[in-house]
This record gives structure tokens, sequence and C-alpha cells, in this order.
């Protein structure tokens, strides 16, 4: 019985540890697959600061030019953050 919930302890803690439940996300804005926060990027491209991308490739949008805009309803000007969304396996903006 005991060696029965360690092991239900031990899994409990993985499953908690990569199961993050963010309250909204969107996927504007972002690209790649990931499994965990450290692979996406917040990369700022172009110029205006309005044009960031989250994504685990950032060589693939380096030198991309954009318009010198600011955009407003970007993720990041929402109060959203670059993250791995978990459930998704995707790069993606997060609160």
């Amino acid at each position: 019985m005991a060696a029965f919930a360690l092991i239900f302890v031990l899994c409990a803690c993985s499953i908690s540890q990569t199961s993050k439940d963010y309250k909204s996300f969107t996927f504007e804005w972002s690209d790649g697959s990931c499994s965990s926060n450290s692979e996406c990027q917040a990369f700022e491209y172009g110029c205006g600061g309005g044009h960031i991308m989250c994504t685990n490739d950032t060589a693939k949008w380096k030198g991309m030019m954009s318009t010198c805009e600011i955009v407003e309803n970007h993720p990041s000007q929402q109060g959203f953050r670059c993250a791995c969304v978990l459930k998704e396996k995707k790069c993606g903006w997060v609160k």
C-alpha cells in the first residue's frame, strides 16, 4: 500500500508540473510547437515595437520586415506574455 501511495504522489507531482492552465490564451502572432516554456520566446521583428512573434524559431523571423507601427490589439499590448500552452503543445500568448 505504501508503494502505491508513493507512486501516486510522484505521478501527481509530474502532472501538476506539466499541465499549467492559463486563464486565457491566444495563438495570434505566435508560431511553433513546444513542450516547455523555455522553448518559446517573444521575438520582435521589424520596427515600431508592435510586431512581436511568440515563437520557438527566432531564425525564421529574423530579417522579416514589417511596417513601422504599433499594433494596439497585439497580445503583448493586452497584458499577455509569451509561453508554451502545454495542453495544445504550441507557443502562444497567455494571461
